[in-house]
Formats: structure tokens, C-alpha cells, sequence
């Protein structure tokens, strides 16, 4: 697919604040979220749960998930969780939040855009 690396904006949907500006790595193989541990800090995220989480190696280790993540990409927002990396320095934008926001990742172009049959995110039901 190549890799697709895009502008995102964070700030914790809870208290609000300044948006901390981040790269973020497209890969539409995940299925989550994925913020670095200072980005995580910084924003000031509570914990809800930990999670398992398997690394393409096949490996798993478990990782904490925070809760309260406004995320803006491509004009569009969302509050999703996120599952932290403490050694990361760029976010995962993974097939949940491409899904929720109505997002297109262009392989051949190396860019990610809203979905242009639609205005708004549209989501697909029963």
C-alpha cells in the first residue's frame, strides 16, 4: 500500500484546550488509535482500560487504552480512544477512525481524504 503519513490535531475532549499537532501514520491494516506516550502525557488522558494489543510480528504485549482523544484530520473531528505507545513518536490512524470520519486513504498518492460521495462523514447502518 506505501506508507501515508498526514497532519493530525489533538486536544483532550474532556478539558478542552490547545490542539497539539502531530504527524500520523494512515494504516488501514490497524484497527485503533495509536498515540506516543508524550502525546498521551501532554494531553492529559485518563486511563480506562488496558488492552492486548498483537504487533505484526505476532507478538502481544498489553498497553493502556485513555479515553477523550479529539482527533481533527482531513476538516474532521472525532473523540475516539487511543491505545498509548510509549516509544512512538508519530500516531496510528487506524480503520476505526477512518471508518467513523468517512476517510479514503489514495496508496498510489500517499494521502488520506474525506470520502467525496458525501459532505459529511456518512455511516452505513443495518
Amino acid at each position: 500500500m506505501g506508507i501515508i503519513m498526514t497532519p493530525l490535531r489533538l486536544r483532550n475532549a474532556v478539558t478542552g484546550g490547545d490542539f497539539i499537532e502531530i504527524a500520523g501514520k494512515v494504516d488501514t491494516g490497524a484497527t485503533m488509535l495509536v498515540l506516543p506516550g508524550k502525546i498521551a502525557e501532554q494531553l492529559g488522558l485518563q486511563t480506562i482500560r488496558k488492552q492486548l494489543v498483537k504487533y505484526a510480528n505476532e507478538s502481544t504485549e498489553e498497553k493502556d487504552v485513555l479515553w477523550g482523544v479529539e482527533l481533527e484530520i482531513c476538516g474532521r473531528k472525532g473523540v475516539f480512544s487511543a491505545i498509548v505507545e510509549p516509544k512512538k513518536d508519530y500516531a496510528l490512524v487506524g480503520a476505526i477512525v477512518m471508518e467513523e470520519l468517512d476517510l479514503i486513504a489514495e496508496p498510489q498518492a500517499h494521502r488520506v481524504l474525506p470520502n467525496p460521495r458525501s459532505s459529511l462523514p456518512t455511516a452505513e447502518i443495518e
